[in-house]
């Protein structure tokens, strides 16, 4: 059966505050891994082997300057806890139905661009974060869980990193 999934709208959280009607648009974290080459005698080609999750971004962008945020967000000593929320509409032969997309990001807010002002139109603000968590589910279903000072990795649910987290001694 063919179902098509959309996503066009959603709702943010920082720190608790709803950012309903501020945020614009929100750049969850690219999730990449990084790789070493392997080239060895008696292998009939070379590859590449993966290592360690790739350092992850989110970024947010605003419709205006919002100075109270920008103000507290602004302390690279603070942990900051992004909460996205979507409706995924799913269509397919039997009509539309809905699944909740929900998307936790933590990490420290490393750039702002307090964008630019012209005659007219909104101000655009950009605010990058480097991130140190993030979770994805979909219809209560977790994607991702990826916690780099806890060393965790958890793809579909499954724990990738318990034998790694055993061996480390803890």
């Amino acid at each position: 059966m063919i179902s098509i999934n959309r996503v066009t709208n959603a709702r943010v959280w920082i720190d608790g505050t709803d950012f309903i009607a501020r945020a614009e648009e929100v750049d969850l974290p690219k999730v990449k891994y990084k790789t070493t080459e392997l080239k060895a005698l008696g292998l009939v080609g070379e590859t590449e082997l993966h290592t360690i999750v790739d350092k992850m971004e989110a970024r947010i962008k605003f419709n205006s300057v919002y100075p109270d945020f920008i103000a507290y967000a602004s302390d690279p000593t603070k942990v900051h806890t992004v909460i996205v929320r979507a409706p995924v509409q799913v269509y397919d032969q039997h009509g539309v139905t809905v699944k909740p997309l929900r998307a936790e990001i933590k990490g420290y807010f490393k750039e702002f661009d307090t964008g630019k002002l012209k005659k007219g139109d909104n101000a655009e603000v950009e605010a990058s974060m480097a991130v140190i968590y993030y979770k994805l589910e979909v219809d209560d279903k977790e994607i991702y869980e990826i916690d780099v000072f806890n060393n965790i990795l958890k793809v579909n649910g499954e724990d990738k990193l318990s034998e790694y987290r055993q061996a480390l001694g803890g």
